[in-house]
């Protein structure tokens, strides 16, 4: 099977991973799901979709074809218009509204009909305007505007003692979509405003002090009792955790459990899973 391997010279991502985002963003998906789609689309692992798209594992020139055919592309546009298809951040007024866009700049122009959409840089940032008597000329043709939806991420806390295996969650969090914030101290997160889900670490040691998530899960539950909250630990087998008290917790506070290191994709398909029917 042919394979293409690309090195950036700065570690970015390598031509075949910039061709993908770039055709990705021609079609208006979000850079969030970039992975989620690559992996439905060739049918891999969303670990193994994000390594291609880090450019951490080749692509085969198969693979790419099938993605490129998704989108009614061709492999020759794949590449060809990965470079020619920037598209830059702007705004544009609907209705009194500032709405963001993005948008891919033609020629500048002088007298075109009105209604005619162009764009200006305004006080350093681009603004798309409809042309009429008074607009700013001259200006650039907009070639093509894109106005994605906003969608509200969910909120997730990551509870762990452990500040680098809390970091390690985030990162996957945030690439699957979801808005995590990381967490070393339980009074600090019961201290903070509300999550829409928790991933909390079942035994927390600060100070020469050891204690469980219990308390944390209680006053949690106390404000909501649907929120999903997945614990993980790995102590059951050094006899730092009581896997009664586990277990009693799960049934009363109808909550998941994975023992650490937990799987990521795992992970995150039981906190979607558990949103579905939160």
């Amino acid at each position: 099977m042919s394979e293409i391997r690309s090195d950036h010279p700065e570690g970015e991502a390598g031509l075949a991973a910039q061709c993908i985002a770039a055709l990705l963003t021609r079609h208006g998906i979000p850079k969030y799901r970039f992975a989620v789609t690559v992996s439905e689309i060739l049918g891999l692992s969303y670990s193994s979709a994000n390594r291609r798209l880090t450019a951490n594992a080749s692509w085969s020139l198969e693979e790419l074809k099938r993605v490129a055919e998704h989108f009614n592309e061709t492999l020759e546009e794949l590449i060809t218009l990965n470079s020619a298809d920037a598209l830059l951040d702007a705004s544009i007024v609907i209705d009194n509204h500032i709405v963001p866009c993005r948008i891919r700049l033609g020629d500048v122009v002088g007298q075109v009909p009105p209604g005619t959409l162009v764009a200006a840089e305004i006080d350093g940032a681009w603004r798309v305007m409809p042309t009429d008597a008074r607009s700013i000329i001259p200006a650039h043709a907009v070639t093509r505007l894109l106005i994605e939806p906003t969608v509200s991420r969910r909120r997730v806390a990551i509870l762990d003692d452990h500040a680098d295996t809390a970091e390690t969650i985030v990162h996957y969090m945030e690439m699957a979509g979801l808005d995590a914030v990381a967490f070393n101290d339980p009074q600090a997160l019961q201290d903070h405003a509300d999550f829409d889900a928790y991933v909390l670490d079942w035994i927390i040691e600060r100070d020469a002090r050891r204690q469980t998530a219990l308390e944390l899960v209680e006053n949690i539950r106390a404000r909501n009792a649907l929120c999903p909250i997945i614990i993980l630990t790995g102590q059951i087998r050094t006899g730092n955790a009581d896997e009664e008290n586990i277990a009693a917790a799960l049934a009363r506070h109808n909550l998941k459990f994975f023992t650490k290191p937990a799987s990521m994709p795992i992970l995150l398909a039981a906190l979607n899973s558990s949103f579905k029917t939160a």
